[in-house]
């Protein structure tokens, strides 16, 4: 009985609680729903796009954007890794502005979050900025590895890459402004991409169809610069001209692979595309050159000096030769002292290896002992003759340099705080340095003349002798402008008077011989006339050191104020004030605004004899006013 009735409690209790589960259970699924539906609310919340209305036409300047970017963040110092960084963080401004992050705020940590910009959520213009910031960041990386030590090397792969990517977006960006944009902003847009396009083909050297995308670019900036007035039509000229190189490569290697074979004519045209190549086409150029000049050096194994031919076996010491010559369209491109002086050095490096490489051919011609070719032996010393002769003319010329150079450091160093009564610096630039100069061009015109197959020709034996002449004129110049810095105007006065003597016999042995070239001529002309400058200096200073007037003493300050001053027209007789005048500044011609003086005025007339005159009485004359009856009234 009992464990019925416990069998029975068990029951009721089962179906007590049986009703309880079923409402937790319940309870529970309501709750799991509940969860799902706002789960599935979030998701839709954050997933519907916003409702793009009728938008106005965006207008993106793409060229004025990148061209300004560019110059502020790097690419005007050609640092691409710097620009390349400017537009990631761009980039990420803009998508911050926007809300349109990759990383999403999940449970623990964030996660990242693909997300593309489509055409049916755009609805601001900073997403097409960001497209175009994708396009250049791409761009600026691949040039970066392109401008890496030693070449893109392994890299070569990667920058083709890159440039594909940013083709891809470049291409998106057209699309969206197409859609999105105004017609301009439709046309940069085109050619940007075509441009960009056009630099991927030309690094994988598929030369027409960078062709066809480069003359695209090119011609649609040209039309927006008929369009455009201003800074925005100096910008797209300036961009079709940096396209231009460009075009003129592909043209170049399509001709090249038509069977153009005129190698010198290609090695020409390389250079003049050179003068204006940007980074894209450095490289390039410089392979190319190279390659033409190893052709042309080993297709012709004749070289022309002195009247004669002279055969060279070796195409190595040809292309090292070419090289050097080829050079002076680089020389005639740079336009700073500086720039002209490497490329002299690299010049002289060039002859150098040339030289090496004759060095070595006469000695293992040497070695052979008795099977030694003289006639290769001599070949080869005439190919040396001609190598020096290059390296001492070349040396000329930028000795010549280095004196213009000098020239006018010495005027804004040295006599300019002579002139201001400054002490002069120790390392200010003296006429001592231009002496050396001098002495130097001579030696190297002596060693010149002495170079077998020189020495023998009558004319270049006149053109040596005449240009020694000329040296030596300059170096006794810069020696008289020493004395006269010292005060020394009888010694200066004789060594300029000697200097223009010897120009004077320069240019005639110059004209006798024929062999005067347009540096020659100026510098004739230039010693002349600083000569005749110099000695007409040195006369005065020297009879003012004779006169009255004693150019040694000091003048206080306050004196030096005063002369300088004065007019001119106040002080045209006083030779002192001439002296010490202020040379630095331009003179006071004239007193302005001019002294106040007393000028003939208009005379003033005081009649005094007015209170004398006695004038008749015209009363009687006078009308009388008629009055009505109530004047006589008044009268009373």
């Amino acid at each position: 009985m009992l464990l019925l009735l416990l069998l029975l409690l068990l029951l009721l209790l089962l179906l007590l609680l049986i009703p309880l589960l079923l409402l937790l259970l319940l309870l529970l699924l309501l709750l799991l729903l509940l969860l799902l539906l706002l789960k599935l609310g979030m998701v839709q919340a954050e997933t519907v796009e916003p409702v793009r209305k009728d938008l106005p036409k965006f207008n993106i300047p793409v060229l004025k954007i990148i061209i300004e970017a560019q110059g502020l963040h790097g690419l005007r110092y050609g640092d691409y890794q710097r620009y390349r960084q400017y537009c990631t963080r761009k980039m990420r401004r803009l998508r911050k502005a926007l809300n349109f992050l990759h990383w999403e705020q999940g449970k623990g940590k964030s996660k990242f979050i693909q997300k593309k910009i489509d055409i049916d959520m755009i609805n601001d213009a900073r997403y097409l900025f960001i497209v175009l910031n994708k396009a250049e960041r791409a761009w600026s990386y691949a040039m970066q590895l392109r401008e890496a030590p030693g070449g893109p090397g392994r890299e070569v792969h990667h920058v083709s890459r890159l440039l594909a990517k940013a083709v891809k977006h470049s291409a998106y960006l057209e699309t969206l402004c197409r859609e999105f944009a105004d017609d301009r902003s439709c046309l940069e847009a085109e050619a940007y991409a075509a441009w960009l396009a056009g630099s991927m083909l030309l690094e994988r050297e598929e030369w027409e169809q960078a062709l066809v995308k480069l003359n695209r670019s090119r011609t649609v900036y040209d039309e927006l610069s008929h369009s455009a007035e201003g800074v925005e039509q100096a910008m797209y000229r300036k961009r079709v001209e940096e396209i231009e190189p460009s075009v003129r490569y592909c043209r170049y290697n399509v001709s090249r692979e038509g069977g153009s074979s005129n190698l010198e004519e290609q090695s020409q045209v390389l250079m003049e595309i050179g003068k204006s190549g940007g980074d894209m086409l450095k490289g390039k150029l410089e392979k190319s050159l190279a390659e033409a000049r190893k052709k042309q050096a080993a297709a012709a194994h004749i070289l022309h000096w002195m009247g004669k031919e002279i055969s060279v076996d070796n195409p190595a010491i040809h292309q090292h030769i070419l090289s050097a010559e080829g050079s002076q369209f680089e020389l005639e491109q740079a336009e700073s002292t500086e720039g002209k002086l490497a490329i002299y050095d690299k010049i002289f490096m060039a002859l150098e290896d040339a030289k090496q490489l004759i060095r070595d051919d006469i000695s293992n011609n040497l070695k052979r002992g008795k099977d030694c070719d003289d006639a290769l032996t001599a070949s080869l010393q005439q190919v040396r003759n001609m190598v020096q002769s290059i390296v001492l003319l070349r040396t000329r010329e930028r000795d010549l340099l280095l004196v213009s150079q000098l020239q006018e450091k010495l005027q804004t160093e040295f006599f300019a705080n002579i002139a201001g009564g400054k002490e002069v610096p120790k390392k200010a630039t003296r006429p001592e340095d231009l002496v050396k100069l001098f002495e130097v061009l001579m030696q190297g015109t002596s060693e010149y003349g002495a170079i077998p197959g020189i020495a023998e020709d009558a004319g270049q034996s006149k053109c040596v002798a005449a240009r020694t002449l000329l040296y030596k004129a300059g170096r006794i110049l810069y020696l008289g402008l020493s004395y006269s810095s010292q005060k020394q105007f009888v010694e200066a006065f004789a060594l300029f008077e000697r200097a223009t003597q010897l120009v004077k016999v320069a240019r005639t042995r110059f004209e006798e011989s024929g062999c005067a070239d347009p540096v020659d001529k100026d510098w004739l002309d230039r010693v002349q006339l600083l000569g005749t400058q110099h000695k007409l200096e040195a006369h005065a200073s020297w009879v003012a050191s004779k006169g009255s007037v004693n150019p040694t003493r000091e003048i206080s300050g306050e004196n030096m104020k005063k002369i300088s001053a004065m007019p001119l027209t106040a002080r045209l007789n006083d030779y002192e004030a001439a002296v010490y005048g202020d040379s630095g500044k331009a003179p006071k011609i004239v007193e302005f605004p001019p002294p106040i003086e007393a000028v003939a005025c208009k005379p003033v007339l005081f009649d005094l004899a007015l209170n004398k005159i006695e004038f008749p009485d015209l009363t009687e004359r006078c009308k009388k006013k008629a009055g009505g009856i109530m004047s006589w009234f008044s009268r009373k």
